[in-house]
């Protein structure tokens, strides 16, 4: 679990993660919370379980849940989560979350069950406490 503010780097680390994964021939989905919600309540608005996406999400090697927290919050959210990390952690495969919010607030939203189970086998809470590299980042591009 990657903590800090936005700008740190906890997307780009993850990313970095995953494309090392990749490389080496194995599956990875880093996807917001958000989008998983919104794919759920479209296969539900369309008379579907959305069980067959959340069996992909729960297939890959490595699955990276970004923006953990910016949800709205609600009991279906944490349902699913918990569905996620119990799925993944049961069938031993590596979840991880990248968020904005501390510790406790983290605890508060996902409950006890998912974080315990996130620290299971080695998981560790990392804090990104410097501030954002954003304002260091060049947008323009120089082009030949």
């Amino acid at each position: 679990m990657f903590s800090g503010k936005p700008g740190t780097g906890k997307n780009h680390l993850a990313a970095a993660i995953g494309n090392r994964l990749m490389a080496k021939g194995r599956s990875v989905i880093i996807v917001t919370v958000s989008d998983v919600m919104s794919v759920l309540h479209e296969s539900y608005d369309n008379g579907k379980s959305g069980e067959k996406f959340l069996q992909e999400l729960c297939g890959v090697d490595l699955l990276v849940l970004d923006e953990i927290g910016m949800q709205r919050d609600t009991k279906n959210e944490q349902v699913v989560l918990n569905q996620i990390v119990d799925r993944r952690t049961a069938s031993l495969r590596g979840v991880g979350m990248l968020t904005n919010i501390n510790h406790a607030a983290m605890n508060t939203l996902l409950g006890e069950r998912v974080m315990d189970r996130m620290v299971m086998n080695g998981g560790r809470w990392v804090n990104f406490n410097w501030e954002s590299w954003r304002p260091n980042v060049s947008h323009s591009r120089v082009v030949k």
